[in-house]
């Protein structure tokens, strides 16, 4: 192994000179972008770009948009005129790569988070996507919370694991299958040419995340969602109840689920309801001035009517209807939901999951940071009461 050539000095070149490379395979969409140039105005710019002597760019294109986004007119560089074409093509790549081998101290994380909250720092200016630094800070978060569900502990994986991929446990009515859920192969061996009545799920929060090979998928996100339910296994009375978080761009929410809906309506199905999951205590920060997050929504599509279903038990079940009642569309009070009824044992679940958000682990390779807690799912069953796959 030869000893690293260092840089001799670093110049400061306009941007105009800097020239992008034609087969840059890193890509750095809008959002990305002004994620850093908010960066560079809070730091500096403290990562020079790396060229080579006819200023073709080796690494740094983000940086270079970012600028151009700030009105900057100059770039500092580092010139790599030692280096083979193959060996910029290579370095090109590694400069991204590698930096995606590191991993993270979560308790250290943890540690560092909660001294720049303690500062009021931004932490929009850190680069750690929205949900992903809520599910950190829910972590280390010691306030008291809605649920702390023992079921949502994930045990240490065992070093020969019993269940493979492909493999299907067959309990009582049920069916789990150890796979991808966008294989419809394994999709296919699951429900074994039944059809669902209930589905329940959670897709990407329009391009929230960075999600590498399928990030081409996932970049037109209304042809990911018309594509997964077009093709849904499900019957036609089946309840779909789709869990989505708030995005926000430039300040500003965005609806990003408005075309989705609208295309789910043109194909047959009702914008049932709308409901909030209540995740918890508000999560500790800035937030760019706006509160504190603490729920998400879930949408409620179906295509046939269906009756509500009493399962919470009613606190003051067979007492009195006191009050004065509850009018109706025509400013009446009727006999029905008027006084002196007794109330029942139980009693519709109002539109508001109440459910802590899952408190486990974060970054580990193959994770996920967003896990659904167990009681979450467990209460849309309940709730529903419809024999589900």
């Amino acid at each position: 192994m030869n000893a690293p050539i260092l840089p001799g000095r670093i110049e400061h070149w306009p941007l105009a000179r800097l020239r992008p490379y034609a087969r840059n395979a890193k890509t750095h969409d809008a959002d990305q972008v002004a994620k850093i140039a908010a960066s560079m105005a809070e730091f500096g710019w403290t990562v020079p770009v790396l060229v080579a002597a006819d200023g073709e760019l080796i690494a740094g294109h983000g940086r270079v948009l970012a600028a151009a986004h700030l009105g900057l007119t100059e770039a500092p560089v580092i010139i790599l005129g030692h280096l083979t074409e193959a060996q910029r093509r290579a370095c090109r790549i590694a400069d991204n790569k590698l930096t995606e081998l590191g991993g993270w101290d979560e308790a250290l994380l943890m540690q560092e988070l909660q001294a720049l909250l303690a500062e009021d720092f931004d932490l929009g200016l850190i680069g750690i996507p929205e949900d992903e630094l809520d599910a950190l800070l829910a972590d280390g978060d010691d306030r008291p919370s809605i649920s702390d569900d023992a079921a949502d502990a994930i045990p240490a994986p065992p070093a020969e694991p019993i269940t493979k991929p492909g493999d299907i446990w067959v309990l009582g009515k049920h069916r789990l299958c150890c796979g991808d859920a966008t294989d419809p192969t394994a999709v296919a061996r699951l429900i074994q040419g039944e059809q669902a009545t209930l589905m329940f799920t959670s897709p990407p929060y329009a391009q929230q995340r960075d999600y590498g090979a399928a990030k081409e998928k996932v970049g037109d996100w209304d042809a990911l969602m018309q594509g997964v339910f077009i093709a849904a296994p499900v019957t036609a009375d089946a309840q779909l109840l789709v869990n989505l978080g708030l995005v926000h761009r430039d300040s500003e929410w965005q609806p990003y689920w408005e075309g989705w809906v609208e295309w789910m309506r043109k194909s047959g199905w009702r914008r049932f309801g709308w409901y909030v999951w209540d995740q918890g205590p508000g999560l500790p920060g800035d937030w760019n001035g706006r509160l504190a997050p603490s729920h998400e929504f879930i949408f409620h599509f179906n295509r046939a009517p269906r009756k509500p279903h009493k399962t919470v038990p009613s606190k003051h079940a067979g007492e009195t209807l006191g009050g004065g009642g509850l009018r109706g569309a025509d400013g009446i009070v009727h006999a029905k939901t008027g006084t002196g009824n007794a109330i029942q044992s139980h009693r519709i679940p109002d539109s508001v999951f109440r459910i802590m958000r899952h408190k486990g682990g974060l970054g580990a390779a193959g994770s996920h940071p967003a896990v659904f807690p167990v009681a979450l799912v467990e209460a849309v069953l309940t709730r529903s009461r419809i024999r589900a796959i």
